[in-house]
Parts: C-alpha cells; structure tokens; sequence
C-alpha cells in the first residue's frame, strides 16, 4: 500500500489528507495537535472519516512514498524535522505552498527527493484539528513531468482534480499574480476580496498585476496584459471571501508576504525590472508582523 504523509494539514491539507485516506491509501497526518478524523465541509467534496495523525516525529515508522507539504512557506523550517523523518531519496514531494520557490524552499531538508511545485486553488478554513470547511477548488496543477501523472492516480477515485500541464510556468506565476493582488490589499485595508476590484483598491491591485505580469514573462510565463482588467473585474465576484493572508493579519500572526512579495522582487531583480509596489506592499507587511 502506498504510503503517503501530510505534513500541514490545515485549512487546505485535510482536504487533500481527507481523500487521500478516502481512496484507501496509508494516510499519516503529522500535526501539532492530536484528532482522529477527517471532517471535509464542502458542496462539491465532502468527506469524512478516521484519520492516523502522529504529532512527534519520532513517533513516524519509515519515511514515506509521497510526502505533501501543506504547512505555509514562512513556517517550512519550523517543519524541518517531520520533512527529515519522512523523506528519502525515493520519495516525491509535493509541495502545496504559495510563491514560486517552493523548490529551493524545501530541498535543504527533504534528503534529495523529488520536489513537485502545485499550483493549489482550494479554499479552505480550518475549524478545529482535522476538520475544515471547503469553500471552492480542490484543485493542484502539477508539473509536466512523469512523476506528476503518477500523484494524479492517487486520486483517481476522488473529486480532488490533480493534472499535469505543460503550461505549469505560466498556471504558476498567474497563480501569484493573483495573489499578489488581493492578499496585501485585503490584509492592509482590513476588507473583503471586492476591495481589490473597485476604487482605490483596484488602482493599487492593478499596478500590482502589471508588475508581476511583467516579471513572470521574462520568467518564461505567458502573461498578457489585457487579463489584468479580467482578473481585477473577477474579484468583485468573491463578495464575503477573504484571504489567509488578511485572516493571519486579523488574528496576528505572521504573513507569507516573503513567498508572495518578496518572490516577485528576487525574480524581478535577476532581470532588472522595477517593481516598486509589490515592494511596497511587501514592506508594509513586513513592518506589521
């Protein structure tokens, strides 16, 4: 039997963990606090059921076939030793991570596996321990290569959609892009997804977009620019939806605005492009934490 761990499982990790396990498969969660089932909220995938949570990692049998990361990027040191203990050079990570550095991110403390990047769309919030209201998605874009197609067949009997797709380039840095433009407008004006679609708010989401567009094109991303006033009308849809970021900032804890904002100006500097929004926004984040 496959052997999979989830390392995370939060708002977005039970939902993967919850039809992992649905499907038959030897589901480890590794958490700071103990439950013992899965309970999904969600129109399109509910689920529910037992669930194998450790919450040492020493307490772990053997490293594992396929290890999910769904702890958030700022927190993947604090998530070093369950990455060690259930890691090997066989092993095929996935990371479930906002930002585009996923990769270099998690390679220092996953003994050589394989690193797959996901594109994540999957609202969810966590309740308490393994049980977690999913609001849309339940989606991960993966990269194209063979090992992708074989992570898609653990849920070939789930309604989670995992693929492979050539365009993973451009599906990531559409994904940040996004990001970018609503997590730092919502977080700083203490507002809904909207606010990032009308007045004030649409200004500085737009001037964040185009710079972020630019930057993922000469990453190799295909970008253009008339999605941006298509992106910035799709926020008005999301009337009541939040963003984690502006639920960290209400609940004081930290941001992810290093693997949001911080990524498009590393990126933007390799290619000497300006970016004095994202970098704005970035450091007034960064000042609040």
């Amino acid at each position: 039997m496959t052997r999979i761990a989830v390392v995370g499982p939060g708002g977005v990790g039970i939902f993967f963990a919850a039809h992992l396990a649905g499907a038959g498969h030897d589901v480890v969660s590794c958490a700071r606090r103990p439950f013992d089932r899965y309970e999904v909220e969600s129109e399109s995938a509910p689920i529910s059921g037992p669930a194998a949570v450790v919450t040492d990692p020493a307490e772990l049998d053997g490293a594992f076939d396929y290890v999910f990361v769904g702890v958030k990027a700022h927190q993947t040191a604090g998530a070093a030793d369950w990455l060690t203990a259930t890691c090997t050079p066989k092993t095929v990570v996935v990371a479930m991570q906002n930002g585009v550095e996923a990769v270099a991110r998690l390679e220092p403390y996953v003994n050589g596996a394989l690193v797959l990047e996901a594109v994540v769309y999957c609202g969810g919030t966590l309740v308490e321990p393994g049980h977690t209201i999913n609001s849309g998605g339940g989606r991960l874009i993966l990269p194209d290569v063979d090992a992708s197609d074989a992570v898609a067949e653990l849920f070939a009997s789930s309604p989670a959609r995992v693929s492979r797709n050539p365009a993973h380039l451009t599906e990531k840095w559409r994904k940040l892009a996004i990001n970018v433009a609503v997590n730092g407008v919502t977080a700083l004006t203490d507002k809904h997804i909207p606010v990032a679609s009308e007045g004030p708010g649409r200004e500085v989401a737009r001037s964040i977009l185009t710079e972020a567009f630019a930057v993922g094109r000469a990453e190799g991303a295909d970008l253009a620019d008339h999605l941006v006033d298509k992106m910035l009308d799709g926020f008005a849809q999301a009337r009541g939806g939040t963003t984690s970021m502006h639920q960290d900032r209400s609940a004081g804890r930290p941001t992810e605005h290093d693997a949001l904002y911080g990524a498009v100006v590393r990126a933007a500097e390799r290619h000497g492009i300006p970016t004095p929004v994202n970098a704005a926004v970035g450091q007034l984040l960064a000042a609040g934490d």
